[in-house]
């Protein structure tokens, strides 16, 4: 039996996350802003009792303090938030020189064999076909563009030779350099991403779609029981593929 934190457990990612972990029997706990000691939820990581490991579902401006705990406590997490800006990630990427890390733009094995092909294909159809990435999530998701747009443009433009220009959208004409990004938001959209490549008289699509959020609450605990037995490191969902191929 594990000890795991939550970090953002009254979140929709984070209350599904810590359900799945407690019907596998594991000692779990959550930490959000709201104190909630029947769920046995905290607000102050002081007061968090001993964990072997942390899964981040909470927002950039914790981050800080998730290292910190990480730190004191001396124990991996899994980071599952996006939104970070480049400082954020330099901290993210120093604190893995002491301790196991895993993060992911998204936690979905489907994304990630998407992102797997994309690296096979990009190079083969830079030249001659235009490369557009359209995502469309909920009405209510923070960030625009996606983490996991900007994951599969950065993916393309370290496949090939000449990277692109990666814009959020098209407010004139297109430049034949531009990998535009269009994000799309409303409802109760889970998650779709599209990479469109688009040639003369032809198209080909590369699609994801998301059908529920459990997908990425299952990756997230697939990473969790991956990085329990890691060296210090950053580990990403290609690591996770390696370990199941």
């Amino acid at each position: 039996m594990m000890r795991i934190l939550i970090i953002g457990s009254l979140g929709k990612m984070g209350s599904l996350t810590k359900s799945l972990l407690e019907n596998y029997h594991h000692q779990v706990y959550g930490f959000d802003h709201i104190t909630d000691l029947i769920s046995k939820t905290y607000h102050q990581f002081d007061a968090v009792p001993e964990v072997d490991i942390a899964i981040d579902f909470s927002s950039p401006a914790l981050l800080d303090q998730i290292l910190t705990f990480s730190k004191k406590r001396q124990i991996p997490v899994v980071i599952a938030t996006t939104g970070y800006s480049n400082d954020q990630m330099n901290s993210i990427h120093e604190h893995a020189t002491h301790l196991p890390v895993f993060y992911s733009a998204n936690y979905s094995y489907g994304v990630a064999i998407m992102n797997k092909v994309l690296k096979e294909i990009a190079k083969d159809l830079c030249h001659d076909f235009d490369m557009e990435i359209i995502e469309k999530h909920h009405a209510n998701k923070k960030d625009a563009p996606s983490g996991t747009s900007l994951l599969l443009a950065q993916t393309i433009n370290s496949s090939i030779d000449e990277p692109k220009k990666i814009v959020y959208s098209h407010h004139e004409l297109r430049n034949a350099n531009d990998l535009a990004i269009h994000a799309v938001r409303g409802g109760s959209i889970v998650g779709e991403h599209t990479v469109l490549f688009a040639g003369d008289d032809e198209m080909i699509e590369i699609s994801h779609i998301a059908q529920s959020k459990r997908i990425f609450a299952l990756g997230a605990i697939k990473a969790m029981y991956y990085l329990i037995n890691q060296k210090p490191g950053l580990y990403h969902m290609e690591n996770l593929l390696k370990e199941h191929m």
